[in-house]
Order: C-alpha cells, then structure tokens, then sequence
C-alpha cells in the first residue's frame, strides 16, 4: 500500500491498518474531514498503469497539502483520498481530471458525475465514519499487487493551431514564391524552438486548475516573425492552408522520433483533416504506444471539417479506431446551436470565448438547450484570457478551459516535487 505522510514522500505500508492508524489519529478533528474513495478495483482494467497512478497522486496533491490529509492506496488500488472542509470545489475539479485519465472504462464512460456512480464515493467522517469501514473491512481480501508509482514525472503533450497575428502593418501577400522559401527554412531549421503548449485544465469555482492535457501547436504569429516578419501569411487563404499541412507533418515528424521526451502522452494536435490520412501520421501513429492513444486528442478545425465532410468522416473513423479521441475546434457561440456533436461522434468540442459571449446567452433563450445537447462534460471554453470568462462558463455549468489567463493561474502555483520512493 502507498500513503503520502506529512512531508508529502511516498512510503510503502503493508496493512489496512494505516488507514485505521490515521482515523484514530485525527482524533476530534475527525468531523472536519472527508474521504473520497476511489473504487479503482471495480474498473474493467483493474491493474493501473504507473503513468495513471502518478497522474491520480499529482491530481490530488495540492488538496491533501491544503487540508493536511493523507493519500492510500489500498492492496487492490483503490484510492482513498482525506481532506478538509472547504474544498469541494477543488475535489470536483480533481474528479473531472479523474474522469478523463479512466474515461475508456464502461464504469466512467458517459457518465457526468462521478460521485453518482458506483466508480467514486464521498464519505463525510463527521457521520460515515463507520461506513468507511466498514467497507474497508469489507473489501480487505480484495489483493491485486503493490505495484509503485514511477520514479518520473510524466509530463503532458501538444498540437498546431494559428494564433493571431499583431495588428502592426504586413506589406507583402503570401505567394507561392515566399511559400517555397518557408518550406526551405523550415527544412533546416531547429523546429522545436517553433513548438509552443497551452494547457487545457479544468477549473470549478475558485478551486485551482487542474491540468488535464497539453495543446501542441506552432504559433503562426512566432513564425512569420522568425521567418517573414512582413508578410501576411493570412493573405491567401490556400497557400495558408498548404502551409499548415506542412507544419502538420513536421510537428508529427518531432513527435515521432521523441525529440522531446516528455511528448508521450496527454496531448492534443490541432490537425488539418487531410493530414491524418497522410503517410506522416501513419508513422507517427506507429512510434505511439498503443496503450498511450486515448490520451492523445486531435482536433480539427470547424471551418476544415465542413469543407469536405467525407474526408473528415473517413479521418476520424480511423483516427478513433485506432484509439485517439476526437475534438472539433473553432466553434464561435452563435454557431454552437448548428453542431449535432453526437452525430459528428466528436469527443469533444471546444467553445471560443469572446466578450460578447453573454449577450448571445442572454439573447437566445435556448442556448441552454444547445448547451445541453453538447454535454458540459464534453465542452472545452477556449482563448480564455480573463476571470469572467471562467465565471460565466461555470454558471452554464462548463468546467474546462484553456487561454493565457488559465496559464497564468498555473504558473502561480507552486511547482510540482519530484517525489522519491522509500521501501
């Protein structure tokens, strides 16, 4: 069994007994504390990887520091995690990213609420004292292995998509001549100076972010800069587009030999439809851990899909056929009423947030509905560059979000420990 004590180390425990050890130990501070307990044992795969186990201790970390609790692991898995009052929205926010490392199992699933499935439970200790363990006694022949977490941290991933350009004059349109010096440059360029990642984290009230996967992408505003500091790459939309497929491969090329060892899992590419029918992608796909696939996002452009649908159908079947999860991008909030998400058997869909994102709330009174129909679990709230725009994102019940304000909050925390593993 592992337990995080005190100083936040993991150290190695035998019995269930540590468990009891540390209710006795809270003494009458008992009824200021909850356990969340994870039923790990009950999944479909019920053997965590090492990455999944890490990812479930750091998920949980800032919260068990804040309340001065405690983190077990029990000898078949499952989870149990004490913490204090007051922090129910950080726990919720916990349990989204929860919900997205075991979303492939039947017992997560679909579901919108982990604490209205049999996956997770919520014990107040003030009254469920006994039922804690009584379930504890319950299940403590329930042995699957002690297996440790990784010595590393594993680190989250990325994708391509365009950021917008300064708003100082460009002189020259974009031709096929400037086209071909680009390719060329690029060519021979270092180009993981050109990769950039933004995180796509799940925030709930005032509770911190929890980081859920990376975005991988090239800024297009960085490259012209690099590159051709007076061109508007903008200026023809074709060569634009032609532009991006190359920058596709290239970012799947860096991806494939590793070149950055921490691009492995939980991240997400913003590609252009015809670039996972590419040559490319099937040799990224073949440098990729199969067991690593359902972590990787690939989003698609809104703008790209409906330019040729049956090239987007035939991508995505294959895409998700071979295990990657699928997120339809650029979505602005008058057009959300025209996406049917569930008959694109899209995974996700992300939402561009604009100022005037409340006055077309306030004026179509059945954006709700359109809301609803996309599933809040499924919406990601993007170019987030302010607090209000998580405020009214959690009153339509939306919990992820991705922009520069949600990186400044993660970049205030404090940094990650690497912890070491005593036996």
């Amino acid at each position: 069994m592992v337990i995080f004590n005190k100083n936040m180390e993991l150290s190695l425990a035998q019995k269930d007994t540590a468990i009891f050890d540390f209710l006795h130990k809270l003494g009458a501070d008992i009824d200021n504390y909850h356990v969340l307990y994870l039923h790990i044992s009950k999944l479909q795969n019920q053997n965590l990887r090492m990455s999944q186990r890490k990812a479930l201790f750091e998920t949980f970390e800032n919260v068990v520091k804040k309340t001065k609790g405690e983190i077990f692991v029990r000898d078949n898995d499952d989870f149990l995690v004490f913490f204090g009052q007051n922090v129910s929205d950080e726990i919720q926010a916990c349990l989204i990213k929860v919900q997205f490392l075991f979303h492939d199992d039947p017992k997560v699933r679909g579901v919108v609420d982990l604490l209205q499935s049999e996956f997770a439970q919520l014990f107040d200790l003030k009254t469920q004292v006994e039922e804690l363990k009584n379930l504890i006694n319950k299940t403590k022949n329930l042995d699957t292995g002690d297996a440790l977490p990784s010595k590393s941290v594993l680190m989250p991933k990325h994708s391509i998509t365009a950021n917008s350009l300064n708003n100082r004059r460009l002189k020259r349109e974009l031709t096929p001549t400037i086209l071909a010096k680009m390719q060329k440059a690029l060519s021979m360029m270092d180009f993981s100076s050109l990769i950039r990642r933004q995180s796509v984290c799940a925030v709930i009230g005032k509770s911190a972010p929890q980081m859920i996967f990376d975005e991988v992408f090239v800024s297009i505003g960085d490259l012209r800069d690099m590159l051709m500091p007076d061109v508007d790459l903008f200026s023809n939309p074709w060569l634009f587009m032609y532009l991006t497929e190359t920058l596709d491969k290239r970012v799947l090329v860096h991806l494939s030999r590793h070149d950055d060892g921490a691009l492995i899992s939980n991240f997400s590419l913003n590609l252009n439809v015809s670039t996972v029918l590419s040559d490319e992608f099937l040799e990224f796909d073949e440098n990729i851990n199969p067991v690593q696939r359902s972590s990787i996002v690939l989003e698609f452009q809104l703008i790209d899909i409906f330019s040729d649908i049956k090239a987007f159908i035939l991508a995505k079947t294959f895409a998700q056929y071979r295990g990657y999860k699928i997120c339809i991008d650029g979505i602005t909030v008058d057009k959300l009423q025209y996406i049917d998400r569930e008959n694109l058997q899209s995974d996700l869909i992300k939402i561009i947030w604009h100022p005037s994102f409340m006055d077309v709330v306030r004026e179509d009174k059945h954006f709700t509905d359109y809301v609803n129909k996309a599933e809040r679990a499924r919406m990601i709230l993007c170019r987030v560059d302010d607090p209000q725009a998580v405020e009214i994102g959690n009153s339509l019940g939306i919990n992820l979000y991705q922009g520069r304000y949600i990186q400044r909050l993660l970049a205030a925390q404090p940094r990650k420990t690497i912890y070491s593993i005593k036996k």
